[in-house]
């Protein structure tokens, strides 16, 4: 199989495919497209982007074909040894898993445009680029004889590719492994090579010697950074693609955070996900669902580990480390989702809404409550085992006998897992911090006592949200509710959507609606619209106080013993 990539007015997004298949056999040819990539849970329906679809024998007579679902087609090729199949695909995503085309640039995630051929998904693809001479080509797949190469069809469509002529490129080596690592930057954002090298070298050196090898010659981190805010990363086998913006930012501290802490979570995944997979994704199937509990393993475990390989090689401090780990555990505590649907239960409906808002209060996240759960999980680990064993041998071991073998593991694989780590059996753990609906404040406590940290509970500043449990947002010049808490007093009479017009009689506005709360501390009337009615109601606070504000401090008097803790935690 051979694909034939180009493009006429790059302005208008549209790149155009000629896939040439030969030694057909069959009397009917199917093509398949994906439906979803891996790293996102949810049918996509790439081939909405699809249009101008055709299909030839080698003499250019056009043949019969017709879609048998929405994104197949059986194409009629009795008698026929080759065919070309020709169509444009519709490239404006630009996020860190979809297609762009514009004049600075091709960047393709194939997954999204590119065709399977049933029954030969094993056999090598060729990529023929029709690029102007001064692009540059950032991608994992090799070249051969002037072409991209792809062993199968998953390696194609694991390989994501950027060809620009203003790509900025460098590469570095890590400690005990011979992978080259490149970096590669589409932008306008000029970073100080030398910092970001050191410091992509210090976190990479600390995932390889977690897992004692790297399990690829060539890694690629793809780079697009965008002139208005973005923040995306998706994983892949050998590379990744991290979208961010804006640029004019990326030297700020919280945005070049973001691009370490994104960095170090998808190489992360090179092991966990990658290779370290769920059974039911062995192999995957992008056809349809793939249905799977194990998300608080392969993102949570993920995210948890993003940051603290950041803070194990130096290139966080304690302080960043806990700063965003307070941005965790603020997620974790306005999420009441997580008394309604475990972890594991979220995980299996990624497919259905996991990546939207949905219906308030259904769900918990499989990142946040995954990287809590992790947490918890290692530090456990670290005192059952006086620090001799950690949440690192259960990933140790995951990879051993499974990733390294190709194996795909069962939920009921981790916990024997866990369990051989611990030397005792920790039913309780996963009936609470995976299966259960309980609030984990006690165990978080707990756990950060024992590297002589405390969790500190502080009064949320803001009236409406400390008094109420009422937060808004300003969206299209108006005011509206965007989260109530549960058995609050906003929750008696206010709805999501509210768009409040006025607090206590007086007109709201960005800068006035505390001071309009201040004016009858405890109890406020407001006016508002829900569905263009006008009404109004009065809210009265109890003694209850709503959206706390929580804070990761270093114990007053932390004993030698938590001091040691941590430094074998943190190091």
């Amino acid at each position: 199989m051979e694909y034939r990539i180009s493009f006429r007015k790059p302005h208008l997004h549209v790149v155009d495919f000629e896939l040439t298949i030969s030694n057909l056999t069959e009397k009917k040819t199917y093509l398949q497209l994906p439906a979803w990539r891996p790293g996102r849970y949810t049918l996509q329906n790439f081939a909405k982007n699809i249009r101008r679809f055709e299909v030839f024998d080698k003499k250019e007579n056009p043949l019969s074909f017709r879609k048998v679902s929405k994104d197949r087609w059986e194409i009629d090729t009795k008698d026929v040894q080759e065919i070309v199949v020709s169509y444009e695909y519709f490239a404006n995503q630009l996020d860190a898993g979809g297609c762009y085309l514009d004049e600075k640039q091709l960047y393709l995630n194939f997954i999204c445009c590119m065709l399977a051929v049933e029954g030969r998904e094993n056999e090598a693809y060729y990529l023929d680029l029709l690029v102007p001479k001064s692009y540059q080509i950032a991608c994992a797949l090799p070249f051969k004889k002037g072409k991209l190469k792809a062993q199968d069809f998953f390696h194609l469509v694991d390989s994501p590719l950027i060809a620009s002529p203003t790509l900025q490129h460098q590469t570095y080596l890590a400690k005990n492994s011979d992978c080259i690592f490149h970096l590669w930057i589409q932008g306008e954002w000029q970073p100080k090579w030398d910092e970001v090298v050191a410091q992509f070298q210090a976190f990479t050196e600390k995932q390889i010697a977690l897992f004692g090898e790297m399990p690829c010659s060539q890694y690629h981190f793809l780079f697009q950074i965008l002139p208005y805010k973005f923040y995306h990363g998706v994983e892949h086998s050998d590379s990744t693609v991290i979208v961010l913006g804006a640029d004019y930012e990326m030297q700020e501290e919280k945005l070049y955070n973001d691009f370490l802490g994104v960095s170090s979570h998808e190489l992360f995944h090179l092991w966990n996900i990658m290779r370290i997979r769920p059974k039911e994704m062995m192999p995957y199937d992008l056809t349809k669902e793939n249905y799977f509990r194990t998300g608080f393993i392969a993102e949570g475990i993920t995210t948890y580990y993003g940051d603290l390989m950041l803070l194990r090689s130096g290139v966080y401090s304690m302080e960043q480390y806990f700063k965003d780990f307070e941005t965790i555990l603020k997620r974790h505590f306005e999420n009441w989702g997580r008394f309604n649907l475990s972890v594991a239960d979220s995980s299996y409906d990624l497919w259905l809404d996991g990546y939207e808002v949905g219906v308030p209060h259904r769900k918990s996240s499989i990142y946040v409550e995954g990287a809590v759960a992790a947490f918890i999980l290692d530090i456990a680990l670290r005192k059952a085992s006086h620090n001799e064993q950690s949440l690192d041998s259960v990933l140790q071991l995951l990879w051993e006998k499974f990733g390294k073998k190709g194996r795909g593991y069962t939920e009921e694989d981790y916990q024997k897992l866990v369990e051989k780590v611990a030397g005792k059996e920790m039913q309780a753990y996963f009936a609470t911090c995976i299966y259960g609906k309980t609030d984990l404040k006690t165990d978080l406590k707990a756990a950060l006592h024992y590297i002589g940290q405390d969790l500190k509970e502080e009064p949320n500043p803001l009236l409406a949200e400390s008094l109420y449990g009422l937060r808004l947002q300003w969206q299209n010049n108006t005011c509206q509710v965007l989260q109530l808490v549960p058995q609050s007093p906003a929750e008696e009479s206010l709805a999501w959507g509210d768009e409040i017009v006025a607090i206590n009689g007086r007109k709201v506005s960005p800068d006035n609606v505390e001071k309009l709360f201040a004016l009858q501390a405890g109890r406020s009337e407001i006016t508002f619209f829900r569905k263009n009615e006008l009404l109004r109601t009065r809210l009265e606070a109890t003694q209850d106080r709503f959206f706390p504000l929580f804070k990761v401090q270093p114990l007053q008097e932390a004993s030698e013993e938590q001091y040691e803790n941590f430094e074998k935690w943190a190091r």
